[in-house]
């Protein structure tokens, strides 16, 4: 029997030390997933410990310094332990200043690339990120995004939409903190819609946004704010989500600069295990996972594509309902763990130079090209 590959995860956290959304998705769930126990022992924390694989993600620690980079990275090589680094943004290129402005120090930025450089390898997103940290080490691997579909207990989409038995229409939006300028890239056809038929649609935000602008452009109009409370951990904000997300519509806007160029198609995924329609920004995040009027609706970024899209899938519900079920049946065909998690499997042993490979399926390759 072959001997399994004791994998430990410094995960990203602050200073609850609880894990980020990003840990879950990226990590956590993908390398605990039961397709992949009997070749894995995996655990995780805060904290180095014994294991023939540690991999780093993103800047580990928000107090991090390039002396405990440093340090990580000796001990590592002392305890011949192999280090893959993780990271599924293209944080290095971050704006400095304004909307979409960088959260991180130059010190975290000095350590993303200290552990890039020093790492037997890189797992990464996408294609575009690849490229971008192909600079600092030759081998980088893509591994697409994936949900659990332990945590979301989808069900096919219902028949009728909410907006076909209520009055009142919901188009819905979530983002973090580097997605201020995508909201507001569409916010003029969102306050005419949201002006013009402020008794019969309603936008719903899920999130933080790093400028209280954004909040201010939408003042005197039917706009909520959802408050997901305690439930910040991923797993419990994804039960939160399936419990109170009740979406007509739910939109993506992206603009496309160096940092987004790089990101996945994970709002796609999102909203598409909630059987919520989805209308997104047409370009190489969205563009290349997306059949449009199939899977979604890929709207050119500027105000008149997005003002006659919001205006189209408000009215017609059969498109909306259609294009729900479709997506929901690719996510769930193509797009959960239960498909995936060897993909990751296959990259952690190939990094760490193990031998017992699985064949690269031609559904990998094609997501990896996203």
């Amino acid at each position: 029997m072959t001997k399994k590959l004791r994998v430990h995860i410094l995960y990203e956290h602050s200073a609850d030390l609880r894990p980020h959304g990003c840990s879950y998705i990226r990590l956590l769930l993908p390398l605990s997933h039961p397709t992949i126990s009997d070749r894995v022992i995996v655990s995780y924390g805060t904290a180095s410990a014994k294991a023939d694989v540690t991999i780093v993600e993103r800047t580990w620690s928000s107090g991090i310094s390039t002396a405990m980079a440093e340090a990580l990275v000796k001990q590592l090589r002392r305890d011949k332990t192999t280090l893959i680094y993780s990271i599924d943004d293209n944080l290095l290129d971050l704006r400095p200043h304004g909307f979409n402005r960088s959260p991180f120090s130059t010190e975290q930025l000095m350590t993303m690339r200290c552990f890039a450089r020093e790492a037997a390898g890189i797992i990464v997103t996408t294609s575009p990120l690849q490229d971008r940290f192909s600079g600092l080490n030759d081998n980088v691997v893509v591994v697409p995004n994936a949900l659990d579909e332990r945590l979301w207990e989808s069900k096919p989409p219902l028949a009728n939409t909410a907006g076909v038995s209520n009055t009142r229409k919901v188009i819905g939006y979530m983002g973090t903190h580097t997605h201020d300028s995508d909201l507001m890239m569409v916010l003029q056809p969102l306050r005419d819609i949201l002006r013009k038929h402020a008794d019969k649609v309603e936008l719903q935000l899920v999130g933080g946004f790093a400028d209280p602008a954004v909040l201010e452009a939408f003042a005197g109009l039917p706009v909520k704010l959802l408050d997901v409370g305690d439930n910040v951990e991923y797993p419990a904000f994804a039960r939160w989500m399936i419990q109170n997300v009740k979406w007509d519509l739910a939109i993506a806007p992206l603009e496309e600069d160096t940092f987004t160029r790089c990101k996945s198609d994970i709002k796609f995924l999102d909203y598409s295990i909630l059987g919520i329609p989805g209308m997104y920004s047409r370009g190489p995040v969205y563009g290349k996972t997306i059949r449009h009027l199939e899977t979604g609706y890929l709207a050119d970024n500027n105000p008149q594509s997005w003002a006659e899209a919001l205006d189209l899938l408000l009215r017609d519900d059969s498109l909306r309902q259609s294009l729900a079920k479709q997506a929901w049946e690719y996510t769930t065909s193509t797009r959960t763990l239960q498909q995936r998690a060897l993909d990751w499997q296959q990259a952690i042993f190939s990094l760490a130079g193990r031998q017992e490979l699985l064949p690269i399926t031609s559904d990998t390759l094609s997501l990896a090209n996203n």
